[in-house]
């Protein structure tokens, strides 16, 4: 996140207005000699040269929450949260930049509502054809099962324990602070690729939601966009993910959870036409969310996971393409 020299001078710049917001919601007393620009601009320099360890200060959380804040999204466009909390402005500009794109493609991503299961939503999906939407393989398999192998693989969908058909769908809304919905059931797993293949799972949708209205039309896919250095924003919902440290995950999120959100970052490695790996933050409940280029406005990759601190990682839309092609008939 400290790559770019501007990113890195504009926190030392404005540390004292960044620490006393950081310092006000408590978890940094823990830094030995206090919060301290000098402090900072050390272990700045060595996170940019990838040396930093990470030690438990919270000082990695207030870098992130400054250089990539996560926005809040409603009635599909985005904001920063309310708290008056410092941002980089210079990340800020990436994403100003790129808001025509990306308000055309938040309305197209949705949260996969689950009924008759213990849990209440699974994930994220959003639509890359006519009544065709994708997610992860991680996520299908809570609702669905493969019932036919070989030629003709068919899927079928799980049973809870009561004996009911778990009945999933995408709501397209569950904005922060706005109770509108807008469910399409999910009427059809088509594919969930093999495990030690892609993280990938392609579903058919009803083609009216519930109250009658039409779907959201398909994201495009960037099969070539995907390069190291490109901004892109993750649009899903990121979950109180209790695998996350409880402090820093607040201090990021502000304690808003399970909401339709809109994470900037950069790429940061590109793996042949399978694999990216990205520095936006998320959390559990990102899985499937889209990543979309800020050049383009399209989707360059499918989300399925990361290690804190270290990489997110997503499926290349060049590879997501070619399961489409091959099982989204």
């Amino acid at each position: 996140m400290f790559s770019e020299n501007e990113v890195r001078q504009e926190f030392l710049d404005r540390f004292d207005e960044i620490a006393a917001g950081a310092t006000a919601l408590g978890g940094v007393e823990s830094i030995d000699g206090g919060l301290t620009v000098d402090r900072a601009a050390a272990a700045a320099q060595r996170m940019a040269e990838g040396l930093w360890v990470p030690d438990g200060s919270g000082l990695e959380a207030i870098i992130e929450r400054f250089t990539r804040p996560v926005h809040l999204v409603q009635r599909s466009t985005f904001t920063l949260p309310p708290d008056g909390r410092a941002t980089s402005k210079h990340v800020t500009a990436q994403v100003e930049r790129a808001r025509r794109p990306l308000e055309r493609a938040i309305p197209s991503v949705g949260r996969i509502e689950l009924r008759n299961h213990a849990m209440t939503w699974a994930g994220t999906g959003w639509m890359v054809g006519p009544r065709l939407a994708v997610t992860n393989r991680h996520v299908a398999e809570l609702f669905a099962l493969e019932s036919k192998a070989g030629p003709g693989t068919a899927f079928a969908l799980r049973r809870s324990w009561t004996g009911k058909s778990i009945r999933p769908s995408l709501d397209w809304y569950q904005e922060y602070q706005r109770p509108e919905e807008s469910r399409f059931r999910v009427t059809e797993v088509l594919w969930i690729e093999p495990d030690g293949s892609h993280d990938v799972a392609l579903l058919r949708v009803d083609p009216r939601g519930e109250d009658g209205e039409a779907l959201p039309p398909p994201l495009a896919l960037d099969t070539s966009g995907a390069r190291a250095g490109r901004w892109v924003a993750v649009i899903g919902y990121p979950g109180r993910d209790s695998r996350a440290d409880h402090s820093d995950r607040e201090r990021i999120f502000d304690g808003v959870y399970d909401c339709k959100r809109l994470a900037a970052g950069r790429l940061t490695a590109v793996e042949g036409q399978r694999v990216v790996h990205h520095d936006a933050t998320t959390l559990g409940g990102n899985s499937g969310s889209a990543v979309v280029d800020l050049d383009s406005g399209k989707a360059v990759a499918l989300h399925f996971g990361g290690t804190a601190g270290l990489s997110n990682v997503a499926v290349h839309a060049a590879a997501l393409a070619e399961i489409i092609r091959t099982h989204g008939g």
